[in-house]
């Protein structure tokens, strides 16, 4: 679907609900100074064009038992459509892998990834990362602290 323009009532709707998706249509035209119905036509086709792309409850994973969190920076053997592909879907369906960006530079993937302890991502690394012949090399960067979580897009205009 074409996406119209942004104005600036969409923009500050947009701000508004990447700080708290749960707020009330009638809060949400309070505070950008439209009446509900027009707020939520408005919402409605931010979700309809694909703006928004969805809405999600962001959990802490050390919260829910997974305090570990690496980056792995993973370089391939060849950089083949089919290759990129299967690798892909190989990242897609692991639930470790929270995060996963097809990469310029001197890596292919950069991967985010949570473990229970040191031990559980040894053996996903050994399965996914080392026993694959396409992969060349892979490394991984353990967090030591989180600077900045997941943050809102900024979306006023530049």
């Amino acid at each position: 679907m074409k996406v119209d323009p942004l104005d600036s009532f969409d923009r500050k709707l947009l701000e508004l609900l990447q700080a708290d998706a749960q707020q009330p249509v009638s809060v949400l035209a309070d505070a950008v100074g439209l009446s509900p119905p027009a707020c939520y036509r408005r919402i409605r086709r931010l979700r309809a064009s694909g703006v928004i792309e969805r809405e999600i409850a962001v959990v802490r994973p050390r919260q829910v038992g997974w305090p570990l969190s690496m980056i792995v920076l993973i370089s391939l053997e060849r950089e083949d459509a089919h290759t990129l592909d299967e690798m892909m879907e190989i990242f897609r369906n692991e639930p470790e892998i929270l995060e996963a960006w097809n990469v310029t530079g001197d890596h292919d993937f950069a991967l985010r990834i949570v473990a229970r302890d040191m031990e559980g991502y040894d053996d996903l690394a050994q399965r996914l990362f080392a026993a694959n012949e396409r992969i060349r090399t892979f490394k991984t960067l353990v967090v030591i602290r989180e600077v900045k979580p997941l943050s809102p897009v900024p979306v006023n205009d530049v």
